[in-house]
């Protein structure tokens, strides 16, 4: 729980255009037949349903499934922790990206993630190459420099 080491985190894609973790699980649950939803944790684009966008909820980050469980998101790497980003491959705003980055600092800096061990879908699964679409080593750098992630975002709701 509160302080558990977190060995690894794998960042994904929704690969919808919108969606939530309450969503998520009911796809996995119901769709995939899973026990819950497979992610850690959902960020959040705006669109919550497929006609419906809140632009309070861009950025906002959800619970998925239970930190002390294995999750179902990497085929080999469920002991890892993840986050799933609502959107296309690459496809993600401004805001998703700095909650993403409010998450990886957190777990480096309370629960002894080893940013090496931070990882992109892709880079542990040849079949899922474009999850999540950005260069994540170079994400994760930039998150832990303080730098900006503008050359990331993939999505503006303007």
């Amino acid at each position: 729980g509160r302080n558990k080491k977190i060995k690894g985190l794998v960042l994904h894609c929704s690969a919808s255009s919108f969606g939530s973790a309450t969503l998520i699980k009911d796809w996995h649950v119901k769709g995939n037949g899973w026990s819950d939803i497979g992610y850690t944790m959902v960020v959040c684009n705006g669109k919550v349903e497929n006609n419906t966008y809140m632009p309070f909820m861009d950025g906002a980050i959800e619970w998925g499934r239970d930190i002390d469980r294995d999750g179902a998101h990497t085929r080999g790497f469920n002991d890892l922790e993840s986050i799933c980003f609502i959107g296309l491959s690459g496809g993600f705003t401004i805001n998703q990206l700095e909650a993403g980055r409010r998450v990886i600092l957190h777990l480096i800096e309370k629960h002894g993630l080893d940013e090496k061990n931070i990882y992109g879908h892709s880079d542990l699964d040849d079949k899922k190459p474009f999850c999540p679409g950005i260069d994540v080593k170079k994400y994760v750098e930039k998150c832990i420099k303080l730098e900006s992630l503008d050359e990331f975002v993939g999505l503006r709701w303007s």
